[in-house]
């Protein structure tokens, strides 16, 4: 209702004297929609937490031109229409991830998956549920609005296993572990955007699943910040250091497959170089690294390679936890002795290289024995004390977080038992210089933390 007031020489002023009508939740993700559609370029701020590990980072995404950011702490992708690199924290700059059609195809699916529900989330979760607009919650703030998602237990079920499935998907080796909707029960899902008023830019989402497959459980929980709409700086994308082959990528045929030699040597030298690594990396151990790296190497290779392999892998693990602690009341002199602590668990663990077996020079998949040390128990343990402490009055609230880092730093010291061997499978590839790499360290990694 409506009311004519004169002011003045006769100035006509429509007052809402009722309140004007605020817009519904639904017409706010129309308009969010449409807007995410028309974006030129976006920046994004990333927290993503898989059980105990916490990943940070941050992307930039040029729509305009079709290329992507990805910064993961340790590595950085690059995507250009239908080409990538993987930039490490040392420098080094691969180019082209996959040598052939069929792997490359398979690798930026992966990466579709993976990039699309940070670049355009909304359109990602719409392609679920295209009936997702009414399913929301809204509550409206002096410049934002706060949208709760609010779908029933079959809503949940879909859209939960939609999102498992996609961002569940990961590499191994050449191929991926894809899973079968049908297999994944949901337990939890939760899911929030932050959108603006004034403009509908899509300022923050948050979302939590936790589902089952085949009887193992995950939580995922992602925390997206965008800024810089239509606003993002240009993305350079660096030079190779190990640039791929100047042929153009085609599938293997009988005519190119390896003769009994060449297959022997790549497994063979794929087996002594992920040996090597391992020693680098999870033990520290720079000379038993360069005594085990091929002889392709030369000898300032093999101590190039294994310094910058041992260095890099400690400093990444105290990036890591500072990014992972930030905000938190703990001293640089903690992650470090905390980083210490746990290369010496890893010092303990054991590992048996069990077999090699090379397709090409670019998919060799190496299979190890591993006995770790059990780190999912070492933080369920750590969490008990400090809640045992925090109830019964031993520690006030500013001193959990050195406390926290005290009993983990203990426990990790006093690593007295193995699990049982588990075994992995790890792909290796050789360089045209015919050095390697293992582009997913993770891969092996896995059997040491467990």
């Amino acid at each position: 209702m409506t009311k004519n007031v004169i002011i003045g020489a006769g100035f006509i002023i429509l007052l809402c004297l009722a309140g004007c009508s605020e817009p519904e939740a639904a017409e706010v993700l129309e308009e969010t929609e449409q807007v995410e559609q028309e974006l030129t370029s976006l920046d994004v701020e990333f927290e993503e937490n898989r059980e105990e590990e916490t990943s940070t980072g941050n992307g930039v995404f040029d729509y305009e031109n079709d290329v992507d950011y990805y910064n993961m702490g340790d590595a950085a992708l690059y995507r250009d229409d239908n080409d990538f690199w993987i930039e490490y924290a040392d420098g080094t700059v691969i180019e082209d991830l996959a040598a052939t059609t069929a792997e490359q195809e398979e690798m930026e699916k992966i990466y579709h998956n993976q990039l699309e529900m940070i670049k355009k989330p909304f359109a990602f979760i719409t392609e679920i549920d295209p009936e997702i607009h009414n399913k929301f919650d809204m509550e409206i703030r002096d410049n934002d609005y706060l949208l709760t998602y609010n779908g029933d237990e079959a809503d949940i079920e879909e859209l939960g296993r939609g999102i498992a499935e996609q961002t569940g998907s990961v590499p191994d080796g050449a191929e991926t572990n894809d899973m079968d909707p049908s297999d994944i029960d949901i337990d939890a899902f939760t899911l929030e955007m932050i959108i603006e008023k004034e403009t509908h830019y899509l300022q923050q989402i948050e979302q939590k699943v936790a589902y089952t497959f085949n009887d193992l459980s995950d939580v995922q929980e992602y925390k997206y910040t965008y800024s810089n709409h239509n606003d993002a700086e240009q993305i350079e994308i660096p030079d190779a250091t190990i640039a791929a082959d100047d042929t153009d990528p085609v599938e293997t045929t009988e005519q190119d497959e390896l003769s009994a030699e060449e297959k022997e040597t790549l497994e063979a030298e794929a087996s002594d170089y992920l040996d090597a690594l391992i020693q680098a990396t999870v033990f520290q151990d720079a000379e038993a690294s360069m005594d085990l790296l091929p002889d392709s190497y030369s000898e300032e290779e093999k101590k190039t390679e294994a310094e910058t392999q041992r260095d890099m892998f400690k400093d990444i693990y105290i990036q890591n936890t500072e990014q992972n602690m930030q905000g938190a009341n703990v001293t640089e002199e903690e992650v470090t002795d905390l980083a210490d602590a746990v290369m010496y668990a890893l010092s303990t663990t054991d590992y048996e290289i069990m077999d090699a077996h090379a397709e090409s020079v670019d998919n060799i998949v190496v299979t190890i024995s591993v006995e770790g040390i059990d780190d999912t128990s070492i933080y369920q343990e750590t969490d008990q004390e400090l809640l045992e402490l925090y109830e019964n009055g031993e520690i006030a609230d500013e001193e959990i977080d050195s406390k926290n880092m005290e009993i983990l730093i203990e426990k990790y010291n006093d690593i007295d038992e193995l699990l049982s061997p588990v075994e992995l499978d790890v792909h290796v590839m050789q360089n045209p210089d015919d050095t390697y790499v293992v582009i997913a360290q993770d891969q092996y990694l896995a059997g040491f933390f467990q």
